[in-house]
């Protein structure tokens, strides 16, 4: 089944997962006559930002007691019990709900026929492979025709345990490999998953280190952070901006809500709509900004195993996963 999976021949990519962001990105560097080159996404975490860590100290000038209660906004994920959902990230899926219930589980639903669970030692996947049905049912139609016997047996079985309602028990490890594999796969977009010594799954934590300038009003904090910053989740967040906003990546704006705690609950960062001057002219849609909005601060409950599952992932799966957008 590996061999005919690699024959396979290739479809026009589905537009899934929401990541318009990630299509637009590539449309304008073919426009500007760039090469793109295939992006893997970067599994690394992000440890906790606190007041004391040296590391990730503030720079002088993002100093006060805005950018204290900022920085203060975001302990409260180290406990690993909160809610988010998060939209406009350039190189991650939108997550219409994470529930993260740390050490106990997480759960994140990117839509409905895209979902991720661990909980206690289970690893959980419900995923449309290929991307939406119609491109599904033409790669399952060419199993088909040239296939036979225990090979065209086992990839009927995958096709079936892989079309979007279902939850499958599988390998964390192996999942995550095939979304870093070199080959072009729907899961590059998928989030890495929280654990305890890297608890915060938001990107906040990374966006707050970013920040250079913060002002105070109540309950709402403004101010800029570098885009530019090297950092893997501000990365993903972001992807080069520098070729998209020019000098402007430097110092995009945000918007930070805090409830009666102190806790962050909103994070908005405004993408610029100038460019750098050295490349085209040409009309562009403006970015939707990045949002996140966090919420259920220690009372996020526990998530259980699937009611039902329809058994394991066997292991020939995993390589039809990490070519599903090739």
């Amino acid at each position: 089944m590996n061999e005919m999976a690699r024959s396979t021949e290739p479809l026009p990519p589905a537009a899934v997962l929401q990541v318009a962001r990630r299509v637009r990105r590539n449309r304008r560097l073919v426009a500007a006559a760039v090469t793109a080159a295939a992006v893997v996404l970067v599994t690394t975490g992000v440890a906790v930002l606190t007041p004391g860590d040296k590391k990730d100290a503030l720079p002088p000038a993002a100093t006060g007691d805005a950018m204290q209660a900022l920085h203060d906004s975001v302990a409260g994920l180290a406990d690993g019990d909160y809610t988010f959902s998060r939209t406009g990230a350039d190189m991650v899926a939108d997550i219409r709900r994470a529930a993260v219930h740390l050490p106990d589980s997480v759960l994140v639903e990117h839509t409905d026929t895209y979902m991720l669970l661990r909980t206690g030692s289970g690893y959980y996947l419900r995923y449309l492979i290929y991307g939406n049905p119609e491109q599904r049912e033409a790669f399952r139609t060419y199993f088909r025709q040239h296939g036979s016997g225990p090979e065209l047996q086992a990839a009927e079985k995958i096709f079936d345990q892989l079309d979007g309602t279902r939850w499958v028990r599988a390998d964390e490890k192996k999942v995550t490999a095939a979304a870093a594999d070199e080959s072009l796969s729907h899961l590059d977009v998928m989030a890495t998953l929280p654990t305890t010594s890297q608890p915060d799954a938001t990107g906040a934590v990374a966006l707050v280190g970013a920040v250079t300038t913060a002002q105070r009003s109540g309950d709402v904090i403004t101010g800029t952070l570098d885009g530019t910053r090297k950092d893997p989740i501000i990365e993903q967040l972001f992807s080069d901006p520098t070729y998209l906003y020019g000098v402007g990546a430097r110092t995009l704006p945000f918007r930070a809500t805090l409830d009666d705690q102190g806790r962050l609950t909103e994070f908005t960062v405004t993408m610029p709509e100038q460019r750098m001057a050295s490349q085209p002219a040409d009309p562009i849609e403006p970015e939707a900004p990045l949002t996140i909005r966090i919420s259920d601060y220690g009372r996020t409950a526990v998530q259980p195993p699937p009611a039902q599952t329809d058994g394991e992932l066997p292991a020939d799966a995993y390589e039809m996963l990490a070519n599903d957008n090739d």
